[in-house]
């Protein structure tokens, strides 16, 4: 098992002021080619700091990936602690200094001592040339062991990762085979679904893992298997894949890379289903998750932003006496919000909904959190009555979310 260890140096990851996305990207793009993860450390501009990391993290892992600290300016000290750390010296790479040449000859500088400084470059390493930019990486390697230095700026370091890392990577280790199979979940939680799933979880190949991937309102399932044997470990991910379909079929939407909505827009074209909405408390916010889908012009008739009692009876037709009798976060009230939408929108189907998503507003009887959700057609509604969080952000989105998964159990009944 190959264990990699990634250090991001910078002070301003550390205080908040720069968020640190590459760690992501870099432990997804290991992972893709067989390489576990041991640990991910963030660290300041220190060069005790960043030799004592270095050391622990060969004493874990057998590659050490750092970020950051390779720029031209006096905190950037990544290339000197290393030289330093494995006894190397400085020498001018004339490839590196052709390359900053001729980009501030492109833009028109003048190049400082600083930035020509860059082209130094440490004489036991191997160069990782930066297409996207100035400062050049570095690897290097000792006991059957790499370490392989790159700048912070995130398309700098992808565009090393791609070009030089990962390839250096896949010819100087012997790595296993990882493969993943994804199942996409919406409208049940992530203890529920675990629950359902704990005995195929434990007859699972020794080899093989379950993950539950929780975010509002879905969970994604990611089955991995990792060894030698490609085709044993694809028809192997494929048998237990199709357990886990037949065992929770009612919440999955998709497999692999689908899209909740895009999978929601082929039903209602398949259907051949016009959709309307009526919205108050998500204010637009499922429409918007519907037309993010490109063609969806093709089954979405539009939308109604009633936030107003005003707007849910002038234009929506929603009874003032439902108003005053029921309120608008009612049953009645997104009931009446359907038949206006079904009218007004002259679409088939139709989402309503109306809610209290804080963080005020609440009531005993209809706390922050209270949200009305209806799905309807001419013939048949169902509505439910939903409390979620108080938090307003949460509110909006965990409502769209299930609101569309109310909408594809409602497509697949029809």
């Amino acid at each position: 098992m190959i264990k990699a260890t990634l250090l991001s140096i910078g002070d301003e990851l550390l205080i908040g002021q720069t968020v640190n996305t590459n760690v992501s990207w870099m432990g997804q793009k290991l992972n893709e080619i067989g390489i576990d993860i041991a640990h991910m450390v963030t660290l300041s501009d220190n060069e005790n700091d960043i030799i004592e990391q270095i050391n622990i993290a060969f004493q874990n892992a057998q590659i050490v990936l750092i970020t950051g600290g390779l720029g031209p300016t006096s905190d950037d000290i990544t290339r000197d602690t290393l030289c330093k750390l494995f006894d190397s010296k400085l020498v001018l790479d004339e490839k590196v200094l052709e390359n900053i040449n001729q980009i501030f000859s492109l833009r028109k500088r003048l190049i400082t001592p600083e930035t020509e400084d860059l082209a130094n470059v440490p004489e036991k390493a191997i160069t990782i040339y930066n297409s996207q930019g100035t400062a050049p990486g570095t690897i290097f390697t000792k006991n059957n062991k790499m370490l392989a230095s790159m700048p912070g700026v995130p398309y700098e370091m992808k565009a090393m990762m791609k070009e030089t890392v990962i390839p250096y990577i896949i010819e100087n280790y012997k790595l296993p085979i990882i493969l993943h199979s994804h199942i996409l979940t919406a409208g049940v939680g992530e203890t529920q679904i675990s629950q359902q799933l704990v005995e195929i979880e434990k007859e699972l190949p020794e080899y093989m893992k379950l993950a539950y991937l929780p975010s509002l309102g879905k969970v994604k399932l990611r089955l991995t298997a990792k060894g030698t044997e490609k085709a044993l470990m694809e028809a192997a991910l494929a048998i237990e894949t199709e357990k886990i379909k037949n065992a929770v079929p009612e919440y999955i939407y998709g497999f692999g890379n689908d899209v909740f909505e895009q999978k929601i827009g082929e039903m209602l074209m398949e259907k051949k289903l016009k959709l309307g909405c009526a919205e108050s408390c998500t204010g637009g916010f499922i429409s918007h998750s519907i037309t993010k889908i490109a063609g969806s012009s093709a089954y979405f008739n539009g939308s109604i932003i009633a936030y107003s009692n005003a707007l849910k009876h002038n234009i929506l037709g929603v009874q003032l006496e439902t108003l005053s009798q029921f309120g608008a976060v009612s049953e009645e009230t997104v009931s009446e919000m359907i038949d206006g939408a079904l009218r007004v929108l002259e679409c088939d189907i139709a989402i309503a909904i109306s809610g209290v998503a804080g963080p005020g507003g609440g009531s005993i009887e209809k706390p922050v959190g209270t949200v009305i959700i209806g799905i309807g057609n001419k013939a048949h509604k169902i509505i439910k009555r939903l409390t979620f969080t108080n938090d307003r952000t949460k509110n909006i989105h965990i409502s769209g979310v299930v609101a569309l998964e109310m909408l594809r159990k409602f497509l697949i009944k029809q």
